[in-house]
C-alpha cells in the first residue's frame, strides 16, 4: 500500500474514532452500554492507527495531526458528565471539606459533624460515603483545587486533569527526544482511548500524578538528580502506587546519591502527611481496608483466590509472588525505563483489584518501553467496562470467568512469549531517529 493511502487512512481513522466519541452525546442507547461499546471499538481503531504508523516515513506534520487529534478527543469530552464510576464526586466532597478547614481524612462523609456541608449533590452522588478517604495529599491538594475553580462542580477537577494530560504529552514528547525513541511512540499514550475516557469522561484523579512521574524520569535521565527525587516524591504522594519505583531507582545509584534516592522522596511523603495526623486522626484507616478486602477484575490473584478460595490467603500469595518477579526484575540487566514499566505490569498483574483507569500508569510508560503485552493490557482492559453494564442493569455485580480468560489470556500469553523468546519491538518505525 502506498504511503498517500495509509495516511488516507489514518486520517479516516481519526475521524471515525472522534465520531465514536461524539456518540456519547447521544440517546441511541444507554451511557454505559456506549462507553463500554466505544472504549472497545475505538481501542481497535487505535491499534490499527499505531500498526500503520509504524509503516509510513517519519513526517512531524504527521506527529502534529496525531497529537492534535489526541487533544481534540479530550476537548470534546469534557462536558460530559461521569459514566461508568462516580469517583469524581467523592474528589469534588474531598475538596469541600478542605476548602471548610477540615481535615478530609478525620470524618466519613455521612458523620453528622459534617451535615452543614452536605448539599442535593453531596454526598449523595458518591460511592461508599461511610468510609473515610483514601486519596494521598497531592490529590487532596487537587480536589481542593478543583473546588475553589469551580465550586461542586466536576468541571474544576476536569480543567486540572486536561492541563496535566497537555503537560503529560508534552513531557513524553521531551521523553521519548532524550531517550532516542521514535516520536510516533507518543500515540500510544495521545490517541490511547483509556485515559481519554478515563479522565476526561470519568474524572479519575491519577492524570494529575503522570506529569510528576515523567518529570522524575526526565530530570533523572539528565542528571538532575536530587530534583527528580524531589518529583518521585510528589509522585509518590499524588498515588502511592509510585514507590514501587524506589527500590530499582535505589539500585541504580552510587553513593551519597543511595541515601538521598530514599531520604528524600520519604522526607516528602512524612511531611506531606504529618498534617493530617493531627487530632488523633489516622489517614491511612480507610486505605487499608480497601486493601485488605477489595476484589476487582483481578489475574493472577483471581486464579489464586479460585484455589484457596480465601481472601487474606490469596492477597498473601500473590503479594509473595509479586515480590519474586519483582526482585528478578531488579537484580536483571535491563535498561532503567524498562523495569520501571515492567514493574508496574506486574503489579497490577498480581494486584487484587486492577480497576480499567489504574492501567492508565501503563498507558503513559508504554511510550517509553513499548511491549505488545502493554498493548494489550490497556486495550483489552476495556473489557471490565462490560461488567459495569449487568451492575447498572440489575444493581449485581457479577464477574463472569470468561470476561477475565478474554481480557487477560492475551497479557499473559504475549507477555510470557517476550519473556522467553520473543522480540518487544516488532513494529519498526521507519526513522527511529527522528
Amino acid at each position: 500500500m502506498k504511503m498517500k493511502n495509509k495516511l488516507l487512512i489514518i486520517i479516516l481513522l481519526l475521524i471515525i474514532s472522534e465520531a465514536a466519541y461524539l456518540l456519547l452525546y447521544t440517546k441511541i442507547s444507554l451511557l454505559i452500554i456506549l462507553f463500554a461499546v466505544i472504549s472497545l471499538f475505538n481501542s481497535l481503531i487505535f491499534i490499527i492507527i499505531w500498526l500503520l504508523l509504524g509503516r509510513i516515513e517519519f513526517k512531524i506534520w504527521i506527529l502534529n495531526l496525531v497529537i492534535i487529534f489526541g487533544v481534540a478527543y479530550r476537548i470534546s469530552l469534557l462536558p460530559l458528565q461521569p459514566i461508568a464510576s462516580n469517583d469524581i464526586y467523592r474528589y469534588v466532597w474531598d475538596g469541600k471539606v478542605s476548602a471548610h478547614g477540615i481535615n478530609p481524612f478525620k470524618y466519613a462523609p455521612l458523620d453528622s459533624a459534617l451535615l452543614p456541608l452536605h448539599s442535593s449533590i453531596l454526598p449523595g452522588k458518591m460511592n461508599h460515603p461511610e468510609m473515610q478517604t483514601i486519596y494521598p495529599p497531592y490529590s487532596q491538594l487537587m480536589f481542593f483545587l478543583g473546588y475553589e475553580i469551580y465550586g461542586e462542580n466536576i468541571y474544576g477537577i476536569k480543567i486540572l486533569l486536561f492541563i496535566s494530560e497537555l503537560v503529560t504529552i508534552f513531557l513524553l514528547f521531551l521523553l521519548l527526544k532524550k531517550l532516542k525513541i521514535p516520536l510516533f511512540n507518543i500515540a500510544l499514550y495521545v490517541l490511547c482511548p483509556l485515559p481519554i475516557m478515563q479522565f476526561m469522561i470519568d474524572g479519575h484523579i491519577d492524570g494529575t500524578g503522570f506529569p510528576l512521574l515523567l518529570l522524575f524520569l526526565l530530570l533523572y535521565l539528565t542528571g538532575r538528580k536530587i530534583k527528580s527525587f524531589i518529583a518521585v516524591g510528589f509522585s509518590i504522594i499524588s498515588k502511592l502506587i509510585s514507590f514501587i519505583i524506589l527500590p530499582f531507582a535505589f539500585k541504580e545509584e552510587r553513593g551519597k546519591y543511595k541515601v538521598y534516592v530514599l531520604a528524600i522522596p520519604i522526607l516528602i511523603v512524612v511531611v506531606s502527611y504529618i498534617p493530617f495526623f493531627s487530632g488523633g486522626v489516622f489517614p491511612f484507616k480507610s486505605l487499608i481496608e480497601f486493601s485488605e478486602n477489595w476484589i476487582s477484575n483481578s489475574s493472577v490473584f483471581a486464579v489464586i483466590f479460585g484455589i484457596v478460595n480465601d481472601n487474606q490467603e490469596a492477597r498473601k500469595i500473590a503479594l509473595g509472588l509479586f515480590i519474586i518477579a519483582a526482585g528478578i526484575l531488579f537484580f536483571s540487566k535491563k535498561k532503567f525505563p524498562e523495569k520501571i514499566f515492567l514493574i508496574f505490569f506486574l503489579f497490577f498483574l498480581f494486584s487484587p483489584t486492577v480497576h480499567p483507569w489504574y492501567i492508565t500508569w501503563l498507558a503513559v510508560l508504554l511510550p517509553l518501553s513499548f511491549r505488545w503485552s502493554g498493548l494489550a493490557f490497556i486495550t483489552l482492559v476495556n473489557i471490565a467496562n462490560i461488567l459495569l453494564i449487568t451492575y447498572v442493569l440489575n444493581g449485581i455485580w457479577i464477574i463472569f470467568s470468561w470476561m477475565h480468560i478474554i481480557e487477560y489470556l492475551p497479557v499473559i500469553s504475549i507477555f510470557t512469549w517476550e519473556l522467553f523468546w520473543g522480540n518487544k519491538r516488532l513494529v519498526e518505525i521507519s526513522n527511529p531517529s527522528a
